[in-house]
């Protein structure tokens, strides 16, 4: 097993099968978690679904209080107010944990649309994932400088490498957009000690949206390009999440890891 006893690991979008996956594995191997949702409800949802075992272990808070503020401010009054932000927000985990180590940004899910109903507020609402993981990461930065073993983990689709099961080039191109801020974000942070890798799941059926859920034809389709002969299952991408953000990960950066079964993809 692996030993990350000690470290805390921020991650957004873990309200997910994915996610949670990610986070019973970490907490198992000894890591603090904070979950950062759209929403601080949604944040304290996801803790539920948890084994309270583990309630010293982990919180959860909004990710950009500000984007529903009111909302925030309703749900925990002694919490959010005006002037809290996201720096707020990584402070108070700082301050609960003493380190911030290891930064996942797991968030990426949003509505497809072909060519022609890709409008351009489809496009930026698409291009958002990308923003979210750079600013996650460059507000997370003089945390992980201050980490002895510092880790950022992008999670995106095989959608970024060969486009995906249904016509989306907005979601494509986001997806992409994150395989290229991995390697730019390895290259720039590696000076510093900090890891940036980039997983990218094939079709984790207990994870995906109901308008995502496969055609019976298309999953035989999918099951035959596929050589093991199965689809994921979330704690497949625990697995990798859990091993780069390990000490015996700390000579993989820019990588791209493929999650998919050895699918093939052309």
């Amino acid at each position: 097993m692996l030993d990350l006893t000690g470290k805390t690991m921020i991650i957004t979008g873990g309200a997910g099968n994915n996610g949670l996956a990610i986070v019973r594995m970490a907490l198992a191997n000894g890591m603090n978690v904070a979950f950062l949702s759209s929403f601080h409800g949604k944040a304290q949802d996801a803790i539920a679904k948890l084994d309270p075992k583990y309630a010293d272990q982990v919180i959860g808070f909004a990710q950009n209080p500000e984007a529903r503020l009111a909302e925030n401010i309703e749900c925990d009054p002694n919490l959010y107010n005006e002037t809290t932000t996201q720096e707020t927000v990584l402070g108070w985990i700082h301050d609960r944990f003493g380190s911030i180590d290891v930064v996942v940004n797991g968030s990426g899910g949003h509505d497809r649309h072909n060519l022609e109903e890709t409008d351009k507020a489809v496009w930026h609402h698409s291009m958002e994932v990308v923003e979210g993981a750079f600013f996650n990461t460059k507000l997370a930065l003089p945390y992980l400088k201050q980490s002895k073993a510092p880790r950022v983990i992008n999670m995106t689709t095989v959608d970024g490498k060969a486009g995906g099961w249904y016509f989306n080039p907005s979601f494509a191109a986001a997806r992409g957009g994150m395989i290229s801020l991995t390697q730019e974000m390895a290259k720039e942070l590696g000076p510093h000690g900090i890891t940036v890798n980039c997983v990218l799941t094939g079709h984790i059926e207990q994870d995906v949206p109901d308008e995502d859920v496969l055609p019976d034809a298309m999953r035989e389709e999918l099951l035959a390009r596929t050589p093991l002969g199965r689809l994921g299952v979330p704690e497949d991408i625990a697995g990798a999440v859990n091993f780069l953000a390990s000490d015996e990960a700390s000579f993989i950066t820019g990588a791209v890891i493929d999650i998919n079964g050895g699918i093939i993809t052309a």
